[in-house]
């Protein structure tokens, strides 16, 4: 399974874009069951080999009062792209402690903060988080399916991706010719769905997440600015 994963893996982070954008910011449409129901602004910011990533989920009408959603993710940028030092997921303000996860590079171990306990897990080669992970497309395109490891914040899973084709697909933000990846699950798990637009330096322009009950989540580009375009 390690060689499987090493020889899939190999096929993303070994076509790092030395050019990666050093700022882009991004709005997006929340949909629910084709319902919209809140706007995703995230900002990048890279510079002396560090990165800052923030996204934020604002709810409207009703669901204003579910309060933001709030995603932080810092880190080095490396030869390989994005390693994550820190992550924070804050949702709403009923939870009064985020979700954290602490990367410790050297000595090979992530270390989980949520629902007032601490776990630790080991750190495998490549791992990601929840948000690092579509912006790492910036600095290594899909040149095939995809296996990586990945964090929520409270445990850390391998996950596999199908490179499903390509595809000229429409947003608020305009047309864009994408590479679709198709993540693999079995029927308990969530779904999801990435469309990446190859002129816009692979940023992920549509996200569609199919929830284990089968609500559709969506999540598509209105405006992007990427520095040096």
């Amino acid at each position: 399974m390690m060689r499987l994963f090493v020889a899939l893996c190999g096929l993303w982070i070994c076509a790092v874009q030395a050019a990666a954008p050093l700022h882009t910011s991004a709005v997006y449409n929340f949909s629910k069951q084709g319902q919209k129901i809140g706007t995703v602004t995230e900002t990048f910011r890279q510079g002396d080999g560090r990165y800052q990533l923030d996204s934020v989920t604002t709810g409207i009408g009703i669901f204003v009062l579910l309060g933001k959603i709030r995603l932080t993710s810092s880190g080095e940028v490396t030869d390989k792209g994005l390693r994550p030092l820190h992550f924070e997921d804050h949702r709403g303000s009923g939870r009064p402690d985020a979700i954290q996860a602490d990367f410790d590079w050297e000595k090979k171990n992530i270390t989980f903060h949520f629902d007032g306990k601490t776990e630790s897990a080991t750190l495998e080669p490549g791992t990601q988080d929840r948000i690092s992970m579509l912006y790492q497309f910036m600095f290594a395109p899909p040149k095939g399916d995809i296996s990586l490891f990945m964090t929520t914040g409270k445990k850390l899973n391998l996950y596999h991706y199908k490179l499903a084709g390509e595809e000229r697909i429409t947003t608020p933000a305009g047309r864009f010719q994408t590479v679709h990846l198709v993540k693999q699950h079995a029927a308990d798990e969530d779904g999801a769905e990435i469309w990446l637009a190859k002129n816009r330096r692979y940023f992920p322009v549509r996200i569609v997440i199919e929830e284990r009950g089968g609500a559709r989540i969506e999540q598509n580009l209105v405006s992007l600015s990427i520095e040096g375009e």
